[in-house]
């Protein structure tokens, strides 16, 4: 296998990530314009819209970091072939472990706030 053309294809990838990411900014944004205003003027569905803008943003960037973790289990399987910095992808293994498994806390405190009236079956 070429690495070289795999690494090319993964930048390629991060760039996709990158837009992604800010797409994301506008989109929480928005979802605090949501919760401010309905901080303000006690308009129920706008805290409905920012939540659900919340629920989408959580579980797409869950989707980012099950990419990165499946690109570490990958890194980690090469390194081990080639005998080469197996530690660094041990550690970023654990790294990208860690963030999805916050996403995942993120996403399950989001649906399970029963401070709204959103029933979603999402689980």
């Amino acid at each position: 296998m070429n690495y070289d053309k795999r690494d090319m294809q993964k930048l390629k990838n991060e760039d996709i990530i990158w837009y992604i990411y800010f797409l994301i900014v506008i989109f929480a944004l928005l979802a605090n314009k949501y919760e401010e205003d309905y901080l303000v003027n006690k308009n129920y569905q706008d805290k409905l819209k920012g939540r659900k803008i919340n629920i989408v943003l959580l579980i797409v960037a869950f989707f980012i970091y099950l990419y990165f973790t499946s690109e570490a289990i990958e890194d980690l399987r090469i390194s081990k072939m080639t005998n080469t910095g197996i530690r660094k992808s041990e550690e970023r293994l654990i790294t990208t472990l860690t963030f999805l498994a916050a996403g995942t806390l993120a996403i399950y405190a989001e649906l399970d706030d029963n401070s709204t009236d959103i029933d979603l079956a999402i689980f």
